[in-house]
């Protein structure tokens, strides 16, 4: 571990928002990567000499990076820098969606252009292990018996389609979204049952085996759509 953050001296904070502007300063160190996953950072008292605040202001700051998932505090031991990693901005996002007032239907409004692209880009670099796992999905659905299981089978699905597509933000989204979309296949799953959701499980784990991008998006865009149907008569048999 180094003497210092930087070669260079670190320009004391004004004394306004002394916390805030302290988290923000030592944030631009992990994110700018000056310090790495594994790092430690300076004790309190360098940092507070350097960045011209007190130790208490550097001890607030430090717990608002751990609540950021940026490090991790022990005890009897300097803050670490941890790897990136989103479960904290998963965990921040989805409780602010929780806590807001949107629908259901407003969920699909954002879900389905993402479930088409996720389709077609699976067909296109799904590799085996990830044609297994959409196929262990599609058996667990066929076997659940109780909502509670076909409803995590149905969740399996799309992760794993997710996963085939590529790219990492995709399983971050559907993540945040996480709970509103347990809701929804709670809904669509009791209001038409599993069958349904099934046939359009295997047919669009046919279309990503044969690698037909095309066939995958569109048999996503009519599973979609018969999602927002049966959202639309669950909420109307509701009232």
């Amino acid at each position: 571990m180094s003497d210092s953050l930087t070669a260079k001296p670190l320009k004391p904070l004004a004394a306004r928002s002394l916390v805030k502007e302290a988290t923000a300063s030592l944030r631009h160190y992990v994110l700018d990567g000056q310090l790495k996953p594994g790092d430690e950072f300076p004790s309190q008292g360098r940092l507070g000499a350097e960045l011209g605040v007190s130790r208490s202001v550097i001890r607030e700051a430090m717990k608002t990076l751990q609540t950021q998932g940026l490090i991790e505090i022990s005890q009897g031991r300097l803050p670490r820098v941890l790897p990136a990693e989103p479960t904290a901005v998963v965990d921040t996002l989805g409780m602010l969606i929780r806590r807001s007032d949107i629908s259901l239907l407003q969920l699909m409004e954002i879900r389905r252009p993402l479930e088409l692209e996720i389709a077609e880009l699976a067909a296109r670099r799904a590799e085996p292990k990830h044609i297994t796992e959409l196929r262990d999905s599609v058996d667990a659905l066929r076997d659940a018996d109780d909502l509670e299981a076909q409803v995590s089978a149905d969740v399996r699905f799309h992760k794993a389609l997710a996963d085939a597509g590529g790219n990492p933000l995709f399983g971050i989204v559907l993540d945040v979204l996480a709970q509103l979309l347990h809701e929804s296949r709670r809904r669509t799953i009791a209001q038409s049952g599993k069958k349904l959701a099934l046939s359009y499980h295997r047919r669009i784990l046919s279309a990503v085996e044969e690698g037909d991008a095309a066939k995958a998006r569109d048999l996503m865009a009519r599973h979609m759509d018969q999602t927002c149907k049966d959202i639309e008569q669950s909420q109307f048999q509701r009232n």
